[in-house]
C-alpha cells in the first residue's frame, strides 16, 4: 500500500513527464561528473568533449533545470553542430533551423528560468538528433 508521500510524487512524475521534462532530472543510473554542479565548468566541459554524444550525456547529468543551462545548452549544440553542419544541403540547414527556431518559440510565452532551461535542452536535444543522423549516414556509405 502506498503511503501518502509516495502518491504525492505520482502526479510530480506525470506532469514532468507530460511537460518532457524527464531528461531535465538528473539520471538515477548516472551522476555529474563535474563537483559542484559549476555551469561555467560544465560548460567548458562540453565545449571540450571528444564527441557529440558526450557532450550531450554531460548535460543530461549536469543540467539544473533553471537558467543555467542555457549556456551549456549552447556549448551542446555547436560540439553537436561541428560533426554534421557541413555536411547539410541548404534544404536541410533551412530545415534545421526551423527546428532550432521552434525549439526558441515554443516557451517564448512562459516566464522564469526552467522555460529557459527547456528551451535550452530542446535546442541541444535537436543537434544530437542531426549529429547522430549524419553519424548513421556515414556509417551507411562506408564500403
Amino acid at each position: 500500500m502506498m503511503n501518502s508521500v509516495s502518491l504525492l510524487r505520482v502526479p510530480m512524475v506525470l506532469v514532468s513527464l507530460i511537460i518532457g521534462g524527464s531528461h531535465y532530472a538528473h539520471s538515477a543510473t548516472g551522476e555529474c561528473p563535474i563537483e559542484g554542479f559549476n555551469s561555467e565548468k560544465i560548460e567548458q566541459s562540453a565545449r571540450d568533449a571528444p564527441s557529440c554524444q558526450r557532450a550531450f550525456e554531460l548535460f543530461r547529468l549536469c543540467n539544473s533545470g533553471a537558467g543555467g543551462d542555457v549556456g551549456v545548452g549552447a556549448a551542446v549544440t555547436e560540439r553537436c553542430e561541428s560533426e554534421f553542419i557541413h555536411t547539410l544541403s541548404t534544404t536541410e540547414r533551412q530545415t534545421y533551423r526551423g527546428a532550432q527556431s521552434r525549439c526558441a518559440r515554443k516557451y517564448r510565452q512562459e516566464t522564469g528560468t526552467m522555460y529557459r532551461s527547456f528551451e535550452a535542452f530542446c535546442g541541444a536535444e535537436v543537434a544530437f538528433s542531426y549529429a547522430k543522423r549524419a553519424l548513421r549516414r556515414a556509417a551507411w556509405k562506408r564500403p
